[in-house]
């Protein structure tokens, strides 16, 4: 069998799954070439934990947003033959040395049918702490993609926290549209159907830490931290029906700092959820509204969003 994306009719079939979803074609497209990407890296043999805004989006529908990236810690499987990495942040020649040999044979083993994938060495670490790679895939209308968002699947490997994790499925609005139509059998299945995801509430403590760090730098790019607000507000909205984990938001938090994984508890009187300079909040309010392409469902206003943070934070120790 073949994919859907090399039938004659994809295009049609993207057209009708924009109609019914009322969200745009080309975004319907790229999450679709991200769903894709996901199967085969994992179809590859490689042993992948799924994290950031593209999970929560994907793994456990708590954002309406598109994301760039696919934010993965990567390791390789029995028989994918990747180096190991014994230590992610040394500067030490040795540890930087095998982190590069672990990116360069990386290199060879991403194999995704249809797409183009290349390692990025323009945003590269000189530490060689991450891997940048970008997926050139042949978009039907890309050219009707929002300034803001790359033609491409974009891939963050490095080290990361990925525990607690949850194994969830994951679909797109194309796969979705497949089955009402009662075509997904006609096709190969490039849903991955156990992706390990990094659950939220890591994520939410990630968030606040970066809100927390960014806000505080100058000049003030908010570009790189203002998708973080509305992410983070939606994950305490969700907490009550986030799975389990056997230990408390605050024990967690406990653990991160002294894992080195936040560089300090959550607190509600920080500047970053105060927004009280008029400065930086007018920075932060731009960007703020210069991602609204990036979602198809309805949005948090930024001061809601703040409140929604300083009242978790607020009640999170107990």
């Amino acid at each position: 069998m073949k994919f859907v994306h090399e039938d004659p009719e994809f295009a049609v079939l993207l057209t009708q799954t924009a109609d019914t979803t009322g969200i745009g074609r080309a975004l319907v497209e790229k999450d679709y070439w991200i769903t894709h990407a996901l199967w085969a890296l994992h179809e590859c043999g490689l042993q992948i934990w799924f994290k950031g805004g593209t999970s929560l989006s994907k793994g456990f529908g708590i954002i309406e947003r598109f994301s760039e990236d696919l934010d993965l810690m990567v390791e390789g499987g029995a028989d994918v033959g990747l180096p190991p990495v014994g230590n992610w942040t040394s500067t030490r020649s040795g540890p930087v040395g095998a982190r590069r040999a672990f990116f360069e044979a990386l290199t060879d083993v991403f194999k995704i049918p249809s797409i183009i994938v290349e390692r990025d060495l323009g945003r590269a670490d000189k530490y060689a702490r991450g891997g940048d790679y970008t997926g050139r895939y042949p978009g039907v209308f890309i050219g009707d993609l929002p300034t803001s968002m790359a033609p491409s699947v974009r891939f963050e490997i490095g080290r990361a926290r990925v525990v607690p994790y949850v194994v969830r499925p994951i679909t797109s609005f194309v796969h979705e549209q497949m089955i009402k139509l009662g075509v997904i059998d006609e096709f190969v299945d490039n849903r991955p159907r156990a992706v390990r995801c990094v659950h939220p509430l890591v994520t939410l403590l990630e968030k606040l830490d970066a809100l927390a760090r960014r806000y505080s730098r100058d000049p003030v790019d908010a570009d790189r931290f203002v998708r973080h607000y509305e992410d983070a507000a939606r994950i305490v909205r969700e907490i009550p029906r986030l799975p389990p984990i056997g230990l408390s938001a605050h024990q967690l938090a406990t653990n991160m700092v002294e894992d080195g994984d936040l560089t300090a508890m959550p607190m509600p009187d920080d500047p970053s959820l105060s927004l009280a300079d008029p400065a930086r909040r007018a920075v932060v309010e731009r960007a703020y509204e210069s991602i609204a392409p990036m979602f198809w469902g309805a949005r948090l206003t930024l001061d809601e969003t703040c409140r929604i943070l300083r009242d978790w934070t607020s009640t999170f120790r107990n």
